[in-house]
């Protein structure tokens, strides 16, 4: 049997509809397709003759949380922001096993059912994961890989569980704010959304890292973007993982800067330029 990552079916359609609201303020296409694991939501931006993006969001958030970076790279490329399936967004309600092959099929099938036999992926934090899961299982799939404080390069920093736990409130939900993600200027807007989905849904609680030899698979032009101040991701040790791996790997570790990269654009755009040129 499987199971929502809702709470309640209630939780769910209240989420759905606050997040149907904000969506509706946005000028960007949306677009349901159909894969294996159920149906698949994204936000569309951009030619479609114009070179394919696909952006994967963080946990706890959704396509919504891409907007800058859909505005930026819409003028140049087709950008599809997806709904992972599995987290509190549109797409599917049922998350399948981290451990299996699932996650990258699902990405296989999201291509397939685009018509594009290769795209750029650009993963956020949970979205890297899932990118990295693509791109080492399909890297001829994936033309570039751009991992914004990706999960998979390393364990997820003690201190951050060990917070979140004592956080944690009787009904098991977790606030979401400063002191947890280590972030003093987001918005409130943002940490009202972030803390609606945080209510709502069972986001995941360990991710795996990934192992040398699938790393080893990462052939294409690849970028790593991480804060010195991430609070969750341990920025040196995945980049120092990823440099020994990939030597090839463009990586910047940003300065007063931690987990949420608000100024990541200013190096994707460079990169994607010098790595279209080069190819």
């Amino acid at each position: 049997m499987k199971n929502s990552v809702f709470k309640t079916n209630e939780v769910r359609d209240r989420f759905r509809e606050y997040y149907k609201h904000v969506l509706s303020q946005f000028p960007f296409g949306q677009q349901y397709i159909n894969t294996t694991f159920g149906q698949t939501f994204m936000l569309t931006a951009g030619q479609e003759s114009n070179p394919p993006i696909i952006l994967l969001h963080g946990s706890c958030s959704n396509s919504a949380f891409w907007f800058p970076e859909i505005m930026a790279l819409s003028n140049d490329y087709r950008v599809y922001a997806v709904d992972i399936i599995g987290e509190a967004g549109n797409s599917e309600e049922y998350r399948p096993d981290l451990n299996s092959d699932a996650f990258a099929i699902w990405m296989k099938d999201v291509l397939d059912a685009l018509g594009l036999e290769k795209a750029i992926m650009i993963g956020n934090s949970l979205g890297g994961w899932m990118a990295l899961k693509f791109a080492t299982a399909y890297p001829e799939r994936v033309s570039r890989l751009a991992l914004l404080a990706s999960a998979g390069l390393a364990e997820v920093r003690p201190q951050f569980i060990s917070d979140v736990e004592q956080t944690r409130q009787v009904d098991g939900n977790v606030p979401i704010g400063a002191d947890i993600i280590g972030e003093h200027d987001i918005p409130k807007e943002v940490i009202d959304f972030m803390n609606l989905i945080a209510e709502s849904y069972n986001p995941i609680q360990h991710l795996p890292v990934y192992r040398d030899e699938q790393l080893k698979r990462l052939n294409m032009p690849v970028l790593f973007i991480d804060g010195e101040n991430d609070v969750i991701i341990d920025a040196d040790r995945s980049a120092q993982r990823l440099s020994r791996l990939v030597p090839s790997a463009e990586i910047h570790l940003l300065a007063n800067c931690g987990h949420v990269l608000t100024n990541s654009i200013e190096y994707i755009i460079p990169f994607l330029v010098k790595a279209s040129i080069n190819n």
